[in-house]
C-alpha cells in the first residue's frame, strides 16, 4: 500500500518547491531473518510563488492542486501564505 507525503525541498523569497512523494513499505519474516523493502517515488512538484501556486506531474504537465490537497492534507501547511 502506498502513502503520499509532502516534503519542502527548497524555499527562498521568490518561490517554494514542495515535492509529493509516494512511499511504499513491504516487510516480512523468513526462516533466516526479516526483510524490509521501502520505495520512495516522486509523484508531483508544487511550485509556490507570491502570485500563483501550481502543481506539475512528473511529465511536467499541470495537474490538479485540489486533488493533491485532498490526498496529502499536510500540503496546506507548506503552501500557506505568503505563497
Amino acid at each position: 500500500m502506498a502513502t503520499l507525503r509532502a516534503n519542502k525541498v527548497f524555499s527562498n523569497a521568490i518561490f517554494t518547491l514542495v515535492v509529493i512523494e509516494s512511499i511504499e513499505f513491504q516487510s516480512g519474516k523468513m526462516t533466516t531473518g526479516c526483510h524490509l523493502y521501502v520505495s520512495i517515488k516522486p509523484v508531483a512538484v508544487v511550485v509556490c510563488t507570491p502570485g500563483r501556486t501550481y502543481a506539475l506531474d512528473m511529465e511536467a504537465k499541470l495537474t490538479t492542486l485540489d486533488e493533491l490537497r485532498r490526498s496529502v492534507p499536510e500540503l496546506d501547511t507548506f503552501i500557506s501564505p505568503p505563497f
